[in-house]
This record gives structure tokens, C-alpha cells and sequence, in this order.
């Protein structure tokens, strides 16, 4: 599948930049996130302890702003692994809290570290950002008595929110498990696909990102394990499979622009929401119209019936988990990006926190010294590694901030502490899960009124000179970010799509000559491989295009490139998959030649030479198309 639609998306950098995206809002992990805050705000009542209550909340709001990420199993993982992190954080800030020049060093070194362990996943970057975001924490609240209440009342908070939403898991009508949703979203993106086969637009996107989705929550965020939910993995992996024989017949109906066969949507559609619900014995009627669909719709349907599939093994097993996690921590320690991350943040959080720890700094900047720890904890949050362009991050915390303070403020002034405000901490808690997803303007929007709902009931300061000094704090955390860890890091921004579209070009060539003479598997590998790269190479030209100019206006030229990219894969693909219907093969030195063309272009595209003017090399048959794609991707070229 393409990487993209047909049409350029035309918006300004700043309308890209709070666009909301379409995830589905997530009502049972909201339903959740309001019960354990209101538990949290009744324990603080109750008890008359609201530093109590602060920390127990705090377990919760790691838990419910972590990154949702593979198998249920997985998530509960991240969830252990952010609660772990943020305790360990917790007692060091208590350790180090009110030692200067001590202080900022221990926590310059814990941003550090964090750093350079975030590029390793999502769950391992999850419990980075808790363990620095609880270290700055413990820094900036008054030493506890007992240096392990503090850690132990975070984890008991994030137990109590596990514990929720493992019951949540067990509500009947609760959403699917992620293994299977993600599956069945491929067969749905072609049921899609399918159903507007001339018009595409963005379907062929969704299927090629679906796939990408389906093979990290399956191969890179599974934990096996022995028994009934191995199984159901492997059946899982098998129906990834039997989709890519699927996926290459309608490549060929996509590119050759015809109708699709009466019934073929709405039959692909049915194994898409018999995936989904697990049901294997769904009675789905077999499609009987052109074979060269009805053989793999009916491989897909003996695979959901169990049948074990026989085909082209193109996605594999999950490697054992340590592996895997070896592999991954010597990618990020000895990767030159994850060193300067890991120097980005170690000097904005340090930065912050000498401003934080030496008492005349924040007067002398007109900011309230009372918890202003939220300056580095703003550092952190807008400088997490996996959450898009650091200049807009920072702009949208800003502007989210001020958009959430004021409401916020008018609810704090008129409910007073005690009971009353217990309905509030449970609204503002289940605002997080439904929209954090949404945008990361809207994110910011979620958090601050829980994070300023539980500074309020631990500070002295009336609501509205709390409010008023947590806006200086989030702009002056912007401002260090923007010019400490963004302007003094022009090359953490640059995306360099020569180098990327030339290496995509030469993967090409490779593919084009292994199409006609590799296993069916082989084929199906290195086809996703290239997809899922030119889907890495959109995302970057999507972050250059959230961008202010002019790094807008150069990735608005690059996105064209892409999509023609991604369809020159797709005629290789499509070429391929006529021969195997009996079309002439094409002779090896034509094959040859093409690929010579294409390495000659990445040639050309690296060095930053304009392309070859002129029509491409001859070809007959089946490579025809093949020619014209290489020949518009030449012409879009950049100069």
C-alpha cells in the first residue's frame, strides 16, 4: 500500500500543529482515571493529609497519561515500570532536596540518564519521563518524615488504578484486546481500500499504518507466554499473514483504477469484525467472485477457523523478550541521536532547576517560589522524546495551559476544599484518558487542572496566585526549552530527506530485483519493510510541516515524494503479482537495467544534483508501469 493519499494537505504549519486527530475516545480508562482520582481526593479529605492525597494521585496520573502500547499484558508492564521509576525518582528527589549546587547536579545526571534510555521504546520512555518527573517532584515538596511514605503511597495509588482497569478489561462489552483490534483494523483499511478503489485517498495510509500498528503490538510489545494466550498469538500472527497475499491483489486493483468485485468489501469487512471479537465459528459466507481474490479471502477464513496457514510467513514469532531488550538498549546507548537527546534534556532540566533551587532566582524573574519545580516538569513533559516537534510542543503547552488555567481558577475559587471538591478530581481525572490521544495541545489541557487541583490542596497560596504563578512557571519551562534544547539543536529538527529518499530509492532497487525471483515471504518482508520506512520518512516530513517556515515550506516539498514513493513500491508489487496471474516475466537485464536507474537516482538525490532530465529506460509488459512511476518521482524531485 502507498504511503499516503492523493491530495497534499494544504494547511498552515499552526493549523497542522492543533489539529485533533480521530482516535476514539477512550470511556472505560476514563471511567477509571475519575474513580482513582476521586479515591485519591476522599483519602485526602478523609484523612486531613493532602500531601497524602498528592502522592497517592500521583501513581494515578503516571498511570493514566502513559503511552498505550501493545497487549494488555504489555500495558500493565508500562504501567509496573513507570510506578517503579517514579518511587525510585521520588527518593532520590527527597535525598537530594535542599542540597544547591548538590541538587542540581544529581538531577542534571537523572535527566541525563533519562535521556539516553527514552530512544529505547515507548514503555521504557514512559518510565524515564516518571522517574525524572518524580525526582524533580521530590526535590521541590518539603522532606517527608519517613523517606519511603512518599514512594509507597505513589504505587499504592498506581496498583489501585491497575487494579481498575484490569476490571475494566472484564466488563462485558469492554473493548477488544489489542491484538486483535489491531489485526482486525488492517482487514477493515481494506475493506476500505476496497470499497473505493479508484478514489483512494487516504485508505491506502490507513492500511499501511494499520500494519505497522498490528506488527508492534503482536512482535515488539508482546510478552510471551506458555499457554491459551500464546496460541491466540500465533493465530493472530496468522491472520496478519494470510492479509498480505490480500493486500498485494489489491494493489493490482488500486493501480489498474477498475471497479472492485461485487461483494468483496463487505466479505473482508465481516473477517474484520470476526477478528475483532474473537468469534473463529463466524458464519462468514465464502466470496465467490474473481479467484483472484476469493483464494486469499478464503485462506483468511480458514485461518479465523483455526486452520493453521500454510502461506508465505511474512511477519515471524516475537524474539524472546530479552532479546529483544538487549537489542534495543544497545541501539539507544550507542546511537549519536540518543546522546544528544540525552544532552538536550540534561541541560534544560538543569537549567531549570538551578533557577528552581536558588531561592532569588524566581523572585528576581517575578515567579512565586512556592513549588516552582513545575518549571523543570514543564522542561520534561514539552522535551519527551516520542510526542512530535519540540517548537510546537512547547507553543501547545503554553497555549493549553492558559486555556485550562482559567477555567480551572474559577472552579477552584467557587468549590471550596473538602468533600465538595472530590466530584472535582474525579471530572478533571477522567478528562485525561479521553483526551490525551487527541492532540498534545489537548493533553496539556487535561493535566494541568489535575496538577493544579493537587498543588491547591498542599499550598498556602490563595487559587488565584497559585494559577497565576504555575502560567510564569509553564512559559519560562517553554521559553528555556525553545531556546536551550530547540534553537542551540538546529540538527534535532532537521529531518534530511535526501539522505532518507535516496536510501528509500536504493531499498527499491534491491526490492524490484528479488520481485520476480524471491519467495513469496522474502517478498512480502522486504515490501513492508520499505512501507514501514517511507511511513517513518512521512512522519518526519509531517513534524518539518508542524514546523514554522521555513522548515514548513521545505517538507511541503517532500511530501509529494513520499506518495510517489510509496506507488513506486506498489508497481513493483503489482507487477510481481501479475506475473504470478501468467504475465510474461521480465527479462533479468531489464530488471537490471531498472534497478541501475533507480541507484543512479539515489546517487543523484544524495549528492543534491538535479535529476536526470529525459524519458526513463525502455521497458515492455509488466515494468511499464514500473517506468512511469520512477519517471514522476524524478519530476517532483526538489531541485
Amino acid at each position: 500500500m502507498a504511503t499516503g493519499g492523493s491530495r497534499t494537505d494544504t494547511r498552515g504549519w499552526l493549523s497542522r500543529a492543533v489539529a485533533w486527530s480521530d482516535a476514539p475516545p477512550a470511556w472505560s480508562e476514563a471511567v477509571c482515571a475519575a474513580i482513582g482520582l476521586g479515591v485519591a481526593a476522599a483519602v485526602s479529605t478523609g484523612t486531613g493529609d493532602p500531601v497524602a492525597g498528592l502522592f497517592l494521585a500521583s501513581g494515578m496520573v503516571l498511570a493514566a497519561v502513559r503511552a498505550d502500547t501493545g497487549s494488555r499484558r504489555a500495558r500493565l508492564l508500562g504501567i509496573l515500570a513507570a510506578q517503579l521509576a517514579g518511587a525510585l525518582g521520588l527518593v532520590i528527589g527527597q535525598l537530594t532536596h535542599g542540597h544547591g549546587w548538590g541538587t542540581v547536579a544529581v538531577t542534571t545526571l537523572v535527566a541525563l540518564v533519562c535521556g539516553l534510555i527514552s530512544p529505547i521504546g515507548k514503555i521504557v520512555s514512559t518510565a524515564a519521563m516518571s522517574l525524572l518527573f518524580l525526582d524533580v517532584t521530590g526535590t521541590g515538596l518539603p522532606s517527608s518524615e519517613s523517606w519511603w511514605t512518599p514512594p509507597l503511597l505513589q504505587l499504592t495509588g498506581g496498583c489501585l488504578y491497575s487494579l481498575l482497569v484490569v476490571l475494566s478489561w472484564r466488563v462485558p462489552g469492554a473493548e477488544a484486546d489489542p491484538g486483535r483490534r489491531s489485526v482486525a483494523a488492517v482487514y477493515a483499511g481494506i475493506a476500505d481500500l476496497v470499497a473505493s478503489p479508484v478514489r483512494p485517498g487516504g485508505a491506502e495510509a490507513a492500511v499501511s499504518e494499520a500494519v505497522d500498528a498490528a506488527e508492534d503490538t503482536l512482535l515488539r510489545y508482546q510478552i510471551p507466554v506458555a499457554g491459551r494466550r500464546d496460541s491466540e498469538t500465533r493465530w493472530l500472527i496468522a491472520l496478519l499473514n494470510a492479509a498480505s497475499p490480500l493486500m498485494e491483489a489489491v494493489t493490482v486493483l488500486v493501480r489498474s483504477r477498475s471497479p472492485a468485485p461485487p461483494g468483496l468489501a463487505e466479505a473482508v469487512r465481516l473477517l474484520a469484525d470476526a477478528v475483532r471479537s474473537g468469534h473463529r465459528d463466524a458464519a462468514i459466507p465464502p466470496f465467490e467472485g474473481d479467484p483472484t481474490f476469493a483464494r486469499p479471502v478464503g485462506d483468511a477464513l480458514r485461518v479465523l477457523r483455526g486452520d493453521f496457514w500454510d502461506g508465505p510467513d511474512a511477519v515471524g514469532m516475537p524474539r524472546p523478550l530479552p532479546e529483544r531488550a538487549g537489542e534495543a538498549v544497545r541501539t539507544a546507548l550507542y546511537s549519536a541521536s540518543s546522546w544528544r537527546y540525552g544532552f538536550r534534556l540534561a541541560l534544560c532540566i538543569g537549567i531549570a532547576s538551578a533557577i528552581v533551587e536558588f531561592q532569588g532566582a524566581p523572585h528576581s524573574l517575578w515567579i512565586s517560589a512556592t513549588h516552582s519545580f513545575w518549571i523543570p516538569l514543564t522542561v520534561a513533559i514539552v522535551l519527551k522524546p516520542d510526542l512530535g516537534s519540540v517548537f510546537v510542543r512547547a507553543l501547545l503547552r503554553a497555549l493549553g495551559t492558559v486555556v485550562a488555567a482559567v477555567p480551572t481558577l474559577l472552579l477552584l475559587v467557587v468549590v471550596p476544599r473538602g468533600w465538595a471538591a472530590v466530584p472535582l478530581a474525579a471530572f478533571f481525572g477522567g478528562l485525561i484518558p479521553l483526551l490525551k490521544g487527541r492532540s498534545y495541545a489537548m493533553r496539556a489541557v487535561t493535566v494541568t487542572p489535575v496538577m493544579l487541583y493537587l498543588l491547591d490542596t498542599v499550598s498556602s497560596l490563595p487559587p488565584e496566585e497559585l494559577v497565576l504563578a504555575r502560567l510564569a512557571d509553564t512559559l519560562l519551562g517553554c521559553l528555556i526549552v525553545l531556546v536551550f534544547g530547540y534553537a542551540l539543536w538546529p540538527r534535532s529538527w532537521r529531518v534530511r530527506p535526501r539522505e532518507r529518499a535516496a536510501d528509500a530509492l536504493q531499498e527499491i532497487a534491491a526490492y524490484l530485483e528479488e520481485a520476480f525471483t524471491a519467495p513469496d515471504a522474502a517478498r512480502s518482508r522486504d515490501r513492508r519493510r520499505i512501507h514501514r520506512s517511507l511511513n517513518v520518512f512521512r512522519a518526519r516530513i509531517d513534524r518539518m510541516l508542524a514546523e514554522p517556515p521555513p522548515a514548513s515550506r521545505a517538507g511541503a516539498g517532500w511530501r509529494p515524494v513520499v506518495l510517489a514513493l510509496g506507488r513506486l513500491v506498489d508497481a513493483v508489487t503489482a507487477a510481481a503479482v501479475r506475473v504470478e496471474s501468467g504475465h510474461t516475466p521480465p527479462s533479468p537485464a531489464e530488471v537490471r537495467t531498472i534497478a541501475a536507474e533507480l541507484r543512479e537516482s539515489a546517487a543523484d538525490v544524495r549528492a543534491g544534483r538535479p535529476p536526470r532530465a529525459g524519458e526513463g529506460p525502455p521497458a515492455q509488459g509488466v515494468l511499464r508501469d514500473v517506468v512511469a512511476e520512477i519517471g514522476v518521482v524524478r519530476s517532483i524531485l526538489p531541485r
